[in-house]
């Protein structure tokens, strides 16, 4: 999967070893714009055994992407827990607070290793 972001939806890429979103992530209908993205999460992890580093870089997140992102992890956790090499690399700008925090309330509800990283401007 490869989606490229616009000014309300973050870019999406799902490929070996990888899985990718980046961006703002505001847009209209969340469940729209998420649902595939969390069937080809799924599907990814169906389909490959290898390590695996999801990568979240957010400027901005609506509440609505909030609940479809933290249910993306829950997936990931799934996976995790039946012994997936998976981790996390949650990347926020070193000025952003909130994106900052909501890395580390993701953190503290899965298991996964889960790095929370100021972005290099």
């Amino acid at each position: 999967m490869n989606i490229e972001g616009t000014r309300a939806t973050p870019s999406v890429f799902i490929g070996p070893g990888k899985i990718e979103i980046k961006g703002r992530s505001i847009p209209e209908d969340s469940i729209e714009f998420y649902n595939p993205v969390h069937y080809a999460v799924k599907d990814y992890f169906q389909n490959n055994a290898g390590k695996t580093e999801v990568i979240f870089h957010l400027e901005y997140i609506n509440s609505g992407s909030k609940k479809l992102i933290t249910n993306i992890l829950i997936t990931c956790n799934d996976y995790f827990n039946e012994g997936r090499d998976v981790v996390i690399n949650w990347y926020y700008d070193p000025d952003d607070e909130s994106i900052e925090e909501l890395g580390e309330d993701l953190k503290a509800m899965i298991q996964i290793p889960f790095h929370i990283k100021p972005s290099g401007k």
